[in-house]
């Protein structure tokens, strides 16, 4: 991420929070009619934790991030 200065990468990643929070909220609300639309559940859900990690990799950087998996990464893993 050579080409960003701080103030972008912040408000990249503020974007892809909000993104991966309304996306885990429209999937929270598929929950109930998780039979009859599990593949919309599952792709709002990916979409979700594919933002949710964009977020992550705009703050620390995505070679950081993979180098230095936490605790929270082998949580979510």
């Amino acid at each position: 991420l050579l080409g960003l200065s701080r103030w972008q990468r912040l408000a990249g990643s503020g974007l892809c929070v909000l993104l991966a929070a309304l996306c885990f909220g429209l999937a929270g609300l598929c929950v109930p009619l998780l039979l009859l639309r599990a593949r919309k559940f599952a792709l709002l859900w990916s979409l979700g934790s594919l933002c949710a990690l964009g977020a992550a990799a705009l703050l620390r950087g995505p070679a950081r991030l993979l180098r230095d998996a936490g605790r929270g990464a082998l949580l979510y893993l």
